[in-house]
């Protein structure tokens, strides 16, 4: 039987996968460390097999220990706890393991970012756009040039010798829709750019608002993480699929801030919570204060050509657009804040 561990299931992306996992592979034995007695107890009520740990990303030992136990370890929790990383690939890397084993870690769209971070160039647009294949020399590079602010990328991107795991790792954009874990439904960017609209009774968007993210719902992200297990579950070890070449973008189709900021309002509207459709501009600074690194969420660009999960996993995303779901996350921000 597959030994799976999994971190970070109490979370918006690592509840969806587990959700995801148990439906596709659910003969496979989970083990999830969690920090919180309490959010155990949820997650073990609605998945009574899979075995609980208490502890954080900073048990080296835990982790290290857990990590060479099992076949496959899904990194669902942090972009950048580096702590949790080595402790993770100590495990993985063990010579008294039985078999090489495999590693899927979340990462983070932001990376394409930095380069707009870097020239101060918020709410402006740029046509650039980043791709897996075509341009993951490009990638590989940023990643390098910026390794001090993408420690866990470049770790991973880094491993050698003869036990080193076969790793991927996932970039998303833009997440929206509800996800189906047992804790944590709901996303940041677009929820977030909800409430701040209702609470100030405007829109809002960073400078001129033509700064562009791709976008892709939470299942069509887990979709990714599952497949990938499945390929591991298989013993696969495509160096197509994995290593220096498992650098995966789910981003399916790209917006402008602008005209996200423009449907937000529009819903908030449609539910007789503000009077105007209007948008004001704000600057990165400000967008900082209304919620953690607004000015990097709303006023960068970090456009995405999916091409390995669709060329070398078989991956077809089939959730709703973002211009669909807007109007169900404004209404759920709404209930959230108690006006509706």
């Amino acid at each position: 039987m597959t030994r799976i561990l999994l971190l970070g299931a109490s979370g918006y992306i690592g509840g969806d996968v587990l959700y995801a996992l148990k439906a596709s592979l659910p003969d496979c034995q989970y083990t999830a460390v969690l920090r919180d007695q309490e959010k155990a107890n949820k997650i073990s009520k609605d998945y009574p097999d899979v075995h609980i740990l208490i502890g954080d990303l900073d048990d080296s030992a835990l982790l290290e220990e857990q990590a060479r136990q099992a076949d496959v370890v899904v990194h669902a929790a942090s972009t950048s706890h580096i702590k949790s990383v080595e402790a993770i690939s100590r495990g993985l890397k063990d010579p008294s393991r039985p078999k090489t084993g495999h590693w899927v870690q979340i990462s983070g769209a932001s990376v394409l970012s930095i380069p707009d971070i870097e020239k101060n160039a918020f709410g402006e647009g740029s046509t650039h756009i980043y791709s897996d294949i075509d341009g993951g020399d490009e990638l590989r590079h940023l990643i390098k040039r910026y390794e001090a602010k993408r420690v866990v990328d470049t770790f991973i991107l880094s491993l050698t010798g003869e036990t080193r795991p076969l790793t991927a790792l996932i970039f998303p954009p833009i997440i929206y829709g509800s996800g189906r874990g047992p804790i944590n439904q709901r996303s940041i960017q677009i929820p977030e750019l909800a409430r701040v609209t209702m609470q100030r009774g405007k829109g809002v968007q960073v400078g001129k608002g033509e700064s562009t993210w791709s976008n892709v719902h939470i299942s069509d992200v887990s979709s990714i993480f599952v497949k990938l297990v499945e390929k591991a579950v298989q013993g696969d070890m495509d160096g197509r699929v994995w290593n220096e070449s498992g650098l995966y973008f789910p981003g399916i189709a790209s917006v402008r801030f602008k005209t996200i900021s423009e449907r937000v309002v529009e819903a908030v509207k449609d539910l007789g919570l503000v009077e105007s459709t209007a948008v004001e501009q704000i600057s990165h600074a400000e967008a900082d204060s209304l919620t953690p690194h607004g000015g990097v969420l709303w006023g960068t660009n970090a456009q995405q050509l999916t091409q390995r999960a669709r060329r070398y996993l078989g991956w077809v995303p089939e959730g709703r657009s973002l211009e669909e779901e807007i109007p169900f996350t404004v209404l759920a921000e709404a209930q959230k804040l108690g006006l509706k």
